[in-house]
């Protein structure tokens, strides 16, 4: 399990590599849900829209997550599950799931 931790409002960026695969995802999901048993998502992002592939070699290609002030500004502060699930053919894997940590920043936009 995996926990992030991001401030309520700003942009968050992180990389992951897949390794061993010599072919683009089919799909992409990063979801973020205050609990698993809700079915409406605070945040969802897929290929093309905040996820993008920044980097490919002859064994492996990188992608970026870019999670958007917008996402969280409504959030309240506290804890929400988040998984990545991605698609390679008719494979389904999760290689990312956790929690992720909402904290309240301090410094507000008048």
């Amino acid at each position: 399990m995996e926990y992030l931790e991001l401030i309520k409002g700003d942009t968050f960026v992180f990389n992951f590599e897949i390794e061993g695969l010599q072919q683009d995802l089919e799909s992409c999901f990063f979801s973020c849900k205050k609990d698993k048993t809700v079915q409406e998502y605070n945040f969802q992002k897929s290929l093309n829209n905040g996820i993008t592939k920044i980097d490919t070699t002859d064994n492996s290609r990188t992608y970026q997550i870019k999670i958007s002030p917008e996402d969280t500004k409504s959030m309240k502060a506290g804890y929400y599950c988040y998984d990545l699930q991605i698609k390679v053919g008719d494979d389904v894997f999760t290689p990312l799931l956790g929690q992720l940590k909402i904290i309240e920043d301090i410094t507000k936009e008048e």
